[in-house]
């Protein structure tokens, strides 16, 4: 019976998604034993690999072909074989439901059962629904909001045109170093956030009433995200953007050309500090407006929010501003991390 199984083109598209997206154990070993079979692992191979007898593997094939090649009903732990139990969707219907929530916003799973039951006359459980989108590879989460005037041209030549310059000072065909700059503002208080809670109990965090803020100038060098350099201030101007610059130009007194990659904030197009600019060897490139995507320093702040912030309390701003200034101290010790999290690799948002 397993030399005679064989899937199609279709359906080992659809299988190998799922192997990769299904969360339960047991779902994947169902897709993986039918992968296996058709590809030509022997029965005792299937068996070794996922640790189960033939007769179940046998069984996931009767399950397979009685049901018509609905993939659907791998996943159905109460189908019996002695039912003929006919498709609900099909691949293809699959496929459209695939393109449909890709293609529109639906907020509940509600909607798209609406959508699936008008469209294929077919009724969904929201639990069964909801079971199907998970094994289609979506996932219930917020969405992402992103500036509606950003220039999606304007932003793939900022990449290509920086893939360049950064691979020129990776090859040594230049003497420089680049920075990304930007400012940040953290406010003085506990911010709420997920996390695991025991079942039936609360996570109380004290807050404070309070709204000062701490004004940071910061620097991370594209190619050594450890090396970072922050100002704090009253707050932030040309003056102490010009610090900023000077702790960068110090921190390379070997360096040709220090290119420094930064926003269109007003302090970094001052009329003065381009002035003091023209007799260093910094030279400014400003990102596109609207692109806090390109600058991977967001992502830097980002991970200063989660290690000091959001779960923490300090019940004075100087107790807040010794734990920000501690962060950039132990810096090195998030080596690990901040490598995975400030790779030059950029996301471009799509057009609306």
């Amino acid at each position: 019976m397993t030399k005679d199984f064989s899937l199609t083109a279709d359906e080992k598209k659809i299988l190998k998604e799922l192997q990769k997206s299904v969360r339960e154990r047991w779902q994947y070993v169902r897709v993986t034993a039918l992968i296996f079979i058709d590809a030509g692992y022997s029965l005792q191979a299937v068996q070794e690999i996922l640790g189960i007898d033939d007769n179940t593997v046998y069984r996931y094939i009767d399950i397979f072909l009685e049901s018509n090649r609905d993939i659907e009903s791998l996943f159905d732990r109460n189908y019996s074989l002695s039912r003929n139990n006919a498709s609900k969707l099909t691949l293809d219907q699959l496929e459209l439901l695939r393109a449909e929530v890709e293609s529109n916003l639906y907020t509940t799973s509600k909607e798209i059962s609406t959508w699936v039951e008008k469209q294929f006359g077919v009724a969904y459980s929201e639990s069964s629904l909801i079971d199907l989108l998970h094994r289609l590879g979506f996932t219930y989460k917020q969405t992402k909001q992103v500036p509606c005037q950003v220039d999606i041209q304007k932003q793939q030549e900022f990449i290509q045109e920086f893939k360049k310059l950064n691979q020129r000072v990776l090859d040594n065909q230049e003497n420089s170093v680049i920075y990304f700059t930007d400012g940040v503002h953290p406010t003085h208080n506990t911010r709420s956030t997920y996390g695991w809670i025991k079942t039936g109990t609360e996570k109380e965090l004290p807050t404070v009433s309070g709204r000062d803020r701490v004004n940071i100038n910061g620097a991370v060098n594209a190619n050594n995200p450890i090396q970072v350099i922050a100002i704090q201030g009253q707050t932030i101007n040309a003056q102490n953007t010009k610090e900023l610059y000077q702790e960068i130009i110090d921190q390379h007194p070997d360096k040709e050309t220090i290119y420094i990659i930064s926003d269109n904030a007003r302090y970094y197009r001052n009329k003065e500090l381009s002035t003091w600019l023209e007799n260093t060897k910094i030279k400014q490139i400003f990102l596109p407006p609207y692109s806090p995507n390109l600058n991977i320093i967001e992502r830097l702040w980002k991970f200063l929010r989660k290690k000091v912030i959001n779960t923490n309390f300090y019940r004075t701003k100087k107790e807040f501003q010794n734990a920000i200034t501690q962060f950039f101290e132990d810096i090195p010790q998030y080596r690990t991390e901040l490598e995975s999290l400030l790779t030059l690799n950029f996301h471009v948002f799509k057009n609306s």
